[in-house]
């Protein structure tokens, strides 16, 4: 059923015996009275419909409301029963209106048209794709205005409508040839793969389709291939190997130049092989693609530190502190530079401030102490 349901008010009106005929192959029941729909506005019913104007085409747009929103309406298949009698042409005709509407983004009348749709027959395949697909690109469209909670609960709908469509009888090749890129989306390549070898299978003659869909799958693969090499470099990296760590990130940044993460991890590797300067230059290109400043600031200082720049280090240090004034790891780094320049005093002090931010902080108590267990503590110059 439907993520929102709309406000609407229905009219009952009592046919007289006279009119108990019938309406194409349908008869009318007069105990049964027939919906017409009223005007809605500001949250209230405000208009009764006009009886002297009543047409057909009103009743029959009342009853289409009951079959989308009312499944459980106690005349609902005597409505249904009515209009696909009287409206023999219904799907071709509302299924052609709700895609156009679903194409122009009005999201919630292609719905209720579909919805419609799948009430008068709940197992028409592409009544159930087209809610499927409707569902996903109003998740993506949600999703691109940052309401992911919204957008999560779309989704949950698109799957289960792509699930339904895929199990009907006879198959619908669309449907397996749409949810094998719906899954692409979700990061489900093995789901994906399997829908789009049934898709092949299924349209054999559809070359253009299939053709899209082999395409798809190699990009995905080779998408597949190169987050595996990040994640890889990322471990080596963290388990001490940082050359295999290397290896990996070169292969990475031949194809995408362009991710920060990656130089700012083949700077990390670098740094911890010691490799001052391709480490700088690494963090740098991180900086330049719109990295972390905070955290490359950071490691820019260490570098540079190791280098003998201490000056440069400090500003280093005071840019990433300027963002992020809390940050007990470069208050730390202050405490080191400061050491490395000869100020003890200087040192102590950063040191403590780390310990009025985190008095947990493992290394600042053992900075103190070794700096005033020296003989050269207190002579800052």
């Amino acid at each position: 059923m439907p993520v929102h349901q709309p406000q609407y008010k229905l009219y009952y009106l009592q046919v007289p015996p006279e009119l108990a005929k019938e309406v194409g192959d349908f008869r009318i029941d007069p105990a049964i009275p027939l919906p017409v729909e009223g005007r809605w506005s500001a949250g209230r019913a405000d208009e009764v419909p006009n009886l002297e104007n009543l047409s057909w085409e009103q009743i029959i747009a009342a009853m289409l409301k009951i079959m989308a929103w009312e499944r459980d309406h106690e005349d609902f298949v005597y409505y249904r029963d009515f209009v696909l009698s009287v409206r023999p042409q219904v799907w071709q005709e509302l299924s052609a209106t709700g895609i156009v509407k679903a194409q122009a983004k009005e999201f919630r009348l292609a719905e209720e048209i579909f919805l419609a749709l799948e009430g008068l027959d709940p197992t028409h395949p592409r009544t159930l794709l087209n809610l499927a697909l409707l569902y996903d690109d109003q998740a993506e469209t949600l999703s691109q205005r940052g309401k992911s909670a919204e957008a999560d609960e779309l989704l949950t709908h698109a799957q289960k409508k792509f699930s339904q469509a895929l199990v009907t009888t006879p198959p619908l090749p669309d449907a397996f040839f749409y949810a094998g890129f719906f899954h692409l989306k979700q990061k489900n390549l093995e789901r994906a793969r399997g829908l789009f070898d049934a898709f092949f299978e299924l349209a054999k003659e559809d070359t253009k389709k299939i053709e899209a869909a082999r395409k798809a799958l190699a990009e995905a693969d080779r998408q597949n291939r190169l987050d595996t090499l990040f994640k890889e470099a990322y471990d080596f990296i963290l388990l001490g190997k940082e050359e295999e760590g290397i290896t990996r990130l070169d292969e990475f940044l031949k194809v995408h130049p362009q991710v920060w993460n990656a130089w700012f991890l083949l700077g990390w590797a670098r740094r911890r092989l010691s490799q001052w300067k391709p480490a700088l230059e690494a963090f740098q290109t991180a900086l330049d693609k719109g990295g972390d400043q905070v955290d490359t600031y950071n490691e820019m200082a260490i570098c540079t530190m190791e280098l003998g720049e201490l000056t440069q280090a400090r500003r280093l240090l005071e840019r990433a502190l300027r963002l992020d004034g809390e940050n007990t790891k470069i208050i730390s780094n202050l405490g080191i530079l400061a050491l490395r320049a000869g100020k003890p005093d200087e040192a102590i002090g950063f040191f403590e401030t780390v310990l009025e931010y985190d008095p947990d902080d493992p290394v600042a108590p053992k900075m103190i102490a070794q700096i005033k267990a020296s003989p050269e503590a207190h002579k800052d110059t």
